[in-house]
Order: structure tokens, then sequence, then C-alpha cells
């Protein structure tokens, strides 16, 4: 493949209790904090999570994803030749897992990094076994999903998947995870404040989803700072839940610490 999903960025107000949150629930693996005061960092052995501090300004939650290619320049000129609108930028060096940013069709924001670049550090750079439970999907809502799924099948070779889900999304993978690209429509939000376009949600691989509640259960029990956030309550709580629902590669819903959703799955990749 010319790319893979790499990594996945939150902004959270709690990063280092959030991060430990992952460890000891999913089992991730915790980077040797080479960087404490800029992020805490985990990883199932292929993607990794930077969990970084909520700046002024800047709202919590999901914040952007990464992407590693065979080859930078390549992935660039591909960006402008799909719509000379788009731009990448060039990061600054003490980001280890990111050389550029760019967006696509609807200001989704990624990062770009190039295999054997030389600067990865820790979990980008370092050989991991990978975790029983690790990512299965990362999913983005967005106003023009066709569009934008169109562009990362260009750009980046995500191979797409949709004969296999009969709804108005677009899924394409990279062999591991799969980017879900959910189509934004303003009458889904009838029965709630509207959400706004970006990040939706990741999905995890289990061995066992009812082994998870027991763990979440135990993990509550041991450390209140770890407990996850109520769903599903009242009308505007209920129809959020059921539009998180609707995405076809979940089958158990939950959330992080600060309110992340989580989509679990027992279904092989």
């Amino acid at each position: 493949m010319f790319a893979k999903l790499n990594h996945i960025a939150i902004a959270s107000d709690q990063y280092a209790v959030n991060a430990r949150f992952y460890e000891a629930l999913f089992g991730l693996h915790g980077a040797k904090n080479y960087r404490p005061a800029r992020a805490c960092v985990v990883s199932d052995g292929r993607v990794g999570m930077n969990i970084i501090p909520r700046r002024e300004g800047r709202t919590s939650g999901l914040d952007h994803f990464g992407v590693e290619v065979e080859d930078i320049d390549e992935a660039i000129d591909r960006i402008h030749k799909f719509d000379p609108s788009l731009t990448a930028i060039k990061r600054p060096p003490v980001r280890p897992y990111a050389a550029y940013s760019g967006h696509d069709p609807d200001a989704n924001i990624f990062d770009i990094s190039q295999k054997d670049i030389g600067f990865q550090k820790d979990v980008y750079a370092e050989e991991i076994d990978r975790t029983e439970r690790h990512f299965s999907h990362f999913a983005l809502r967005t106003l023009h999903a066709e569009r934008c799924a169109e562009f990362y099948s260009e750009v980046f070779e995500l191979q797409p998947l949709n004969k296999k889900f009969d709804d108005a999304n677009y899924y394409l993978t990279d062999g591991n995870m799969t980017l879900a690209v959910l189509q934004w429509r303003m009458e889904d939000y009838d029965d709630m404040d509207p959400q706004r376009l970006g990040p939706d949600h990741i999905g995890f691989r289990v061995e066992s989803i009812d082994k998870v509640k027991e763990d979440i259960d135990d993990l509550t029990g041991q450390n209140p700072h770890m407990r996850t956030r109520a769903m599903g309550y009242g009308t505007e709580g209920q129809a959020r839940l059921n539009l998180f629902k609707k995405c076809p590669l979940g089958h158990y819903h939950m959330t992080d610490i600060e309110g992340v959703y989580i989509d679990l799955t027992e279904e092989p990749g």
C-alpha cells in the first residue's frame, strides 16, 4: 500500500489520565514519554494515539488523524493534482510522527509522514507487538462524503469497501484500518443540537465485548477517574446514541473519560 493510517490525535483536558485509561482498558502500549509536557502517546503496535493537552481556543475530543506514506513528495503532488486549492504545510521538527499537515476537500485535517523518514521516535519507530484489543476504524462525519472518499482513494490509494454496506457513507481501508467517511446531514439532528463536521469516533476490535464491559466495571471500581461517560439518557442523549449506532462497523458503543465516542466490534477485519 502507498499509505496507511498511522496515528489518531485527541485533545484532552486530562491527557495523562486519558492515556492511562486506554492502556488499562485496551492494553495499549505506552510510549516512553520523550516529550511528556506535549502529549501522552499510546499504540496498539500498528496505530498510535497522541493524546495532547487542550490548548486555549480549542475544543476537546478527536482532533485529526495521520497517514504514513511511501513518498511524501508524491503524496503532496497528488493532493495538488486532485485539487490545486488544497494545501499541505511543513510541520515543526518537534513532532516525531508528522512531516506535513494537509486537508481534504472539506478541510478535515490529517498529518503526513513518510516510512523510514528518520525522525520518528518510540512507538512510531520501534517494532512493537500488536495488542489483542486494537484500533479498527476512524470515522469522519463530513458534508461532501463522496468527494472526500474519492480524495482518500486517489491520493493515498485507500481501497473502497462500499459494496459491503448499503448506506450513504463511504468506507476505505489500508488493509489494517478502515477510514469511515460518514455523510453529514442537517436532518439527522432533528432531536438534538447539531454536531459540527469533522472527526466523529474511533473503533476498536476486541476479543469479547462482554469482557470489555466487565473490565470497565472493574476499572471504575479501581479508579473513579477512569469513569466512562453515560450515554443514551434523555431524548437528546438517545438521539445522539441512535445516530452513532448507524455506523455499521461497530456493535457496542461507549466513550473514554472525556466523552470521545468508541465503537467496539468482535468481527475480524
